[in-house]
């Protein structure tokens, strides 16, 4: 690893959080600055002095970009955004731990929506704007925006592109590094305005409803109230997140085949299909075991839908507590949460392309029990897939299990029940934000000791970086020249 490039790099990503930032100094301007404005501007300030010392330290070096600094940067980025992102809180006072303003950053940034703040609604909005605004970055990517932004990566973007990306993009994006990310950050922007526009004709004030848009969209679930979205009690409301969040946790790339008038596209992608029907059969479950809790069966359906795909998109919002649902919902909902979204969503989990692959896997095995000589490809569609990728399929499964399983460990020992320490820990891996019991939909995180808010913001960062980019950074060799 080349220290003076990661320094560089991470300069004008810094540079860009910077600038960001300046969204909550205006709000904090208009609602009359007061001690909300001095926390963003002195964080302002730190942020843009940091960027210029790492620039200092790499001004002399190239824009050549090898995989070892796309980890480096990536990692550095990641660190960096838990603690600046922090500051404001710790600044303000809103959350004064440094150790639960950092898991609140980090939550954010990574879309996890899991939260130690009680009383939302005492939040300065310049708060509550910097809080969904960390979602719609983290969504999409702030090292993708970089290279969006930044042409002289060259063959370097490709690391850092791929080293950010949550699951990989296989379809519908053009060939180019810079144009696909190009391409993300304009479908993005794009679905972000509509949905902006359509929950203010719903009825939603304007504020709430680009902090709602960054979220949805983000798949994060960071609310303005602390009801978060039942607080506005509008089946117009919910319907329309319940179409993002859907849209949010599909492949960005089907939406840019969309573009170039080939809809079609999107029900031949053999993962959209399967993600649809699991999440039909969910809803279905969720509807028969709820329905009496509702005035009619549309009331039903809506709510039903509006929960399942805000653990399936990992959004996180909350129309009601699905954690007072019967035994079996609350059991097909902590499932889902293990397998999130489509690979190149924003939503975070083991991705519904490697949970479709374990099943044609184990169709596969069940087939060889019978005709032991009879050579089975696994087909993803309409592909045999190579069996190289058939094994990285299963070493991440099986260390996105093991890092589940030992965290979860970790949380029994600081005094968690079990129901409580493994759903902490999945909402946290796979990006969900609400759990089950001690942290479920109306509960939050803040009664977990320090050391746990950090071992669960460790699992955030590995959950959105995909474990291993997280694991490689820790390994001696990446730190060689």
């Amino acid at each position: 690893m080349n220290p003076h490039i990661v320094a560089k790099l991470t300069s004008r990503i810094l540079a860009i959080v910077g600038i960001l930032m300046l969204a909550p100094v205006g709000i904090a301007i208009f609602d009359g600055g007061g001690h909300t404005l001095t926390a963003f501007g002195v964080s302002l300030i730190s942020v843009m002095a940091t960027a210029g010392a790492l620039n200092l330290l790499g001004r002399n070096a190239t824009d050549t970009v090898h995989r070892k600094d796309a980890i480096g940067v990536v990692g550095m980025c990641w660190l960096l955004l838990g603690v600046f992102g922090a500051l404001p809180f710790v600044i303000e006072g809103s959350i004064a731990h440094p150790a639960s303003a950092v898991f609140e950053a980090v939550s954010g940034f990574t879309t996890t929506g899991a939260t130690v703040v009680a009383d939302v609604d005492g939040l300065s909005r310049a708060t509550n704007l910097w809080r969904c605004l960390s979602h719609w970055i983290g969504g999409m990517g702030i090292v993708v925006l970089f290279v969006a932004i930044f042409p002289t990566l060259g063959v370097g973007a490709k690391h850092l592109f791929r080293s950010e990306v949550a699951g990989p993009i296989n379809s519908g994006l053009r060939p180019k590094i810079k144009q696909t990310a190009l391409a993300l950050w304009w479908i993005y922007g794009g679905l972000t305005v509509l949905c902006t526009v359509l929950l203010m004709l719903a009825g939603m004030p304007l504020f709430d409803a680009v902090c709602h848009a960054f979220s949805t969209l983000g798949t994060g679930g960071f609310s303005t109230k602390g009801a978060s979205v039942g607080h506005f009690n509008s089946a117009a409301i919910d319907w329309i997140i319940i179409v993002f969040m859907l849209i949010a946790g599909l492949n960005f790339g089907l939406y840019y085949e969309i573009a170039r008038g080939r809809a079609d596209a999107v029900w031949r992608n053999y993962e959209v299909r399967f993600y649809v029907v699991v999440n039909l059969l969910i809803i279905g479950v969720i509807f028969l075991s709820t329905q009496e809790r509702h005035g009619g069966v549309l009331d039903a359906v809506r709510f039903a839908s509006f929960q399942t795909l805000a653990v399936t998109t990992t959004t996180g919002f909350m129309t009601e507590d699905f954690d007072a649902y019967p035994n079996f919902a609350r059991y097909l909902l902590f499932l889902a949460m293990f397998m999130g979204g489509c690979a190149g969503s924003t939503a975070g989990g083991l991705k519904v392309s490697r949970v479709y692959a374990l099943f044609k896997l184990a169709a596969r095995e069940l087939r060889l029990v019978v005709q032991p000589q009879a050579i089975i490809s696994v087909r993803l569609g309409r592909s045999a897939v190579q069996p190289s990728v058939v094994h990285s399929i299963l070493v991440f499964v099986a260390a996105y299990f093991g890092l589940f399983g030992i965290c979860s460990a970790f949380m029994v020992l600081l005094g968690l029940d079990l129901i409580t320490a493994m759903s902490s820990v999945i909402a946290c891996l796979s990006s969900i934000g609400p759990g089950l019991a001690g942290v479920g939909p109306t509960m939050n995180f803040e009664f977990i000791p320090p050391i746990g808010k950090l071992v669960l913001s460790f699992c955030m960062i590995a959950g959105r970086l995909e474990i291993f980019v997280l694991l490689a950074i820790l390994t001696p060799e990446v730190w060689r020249r």
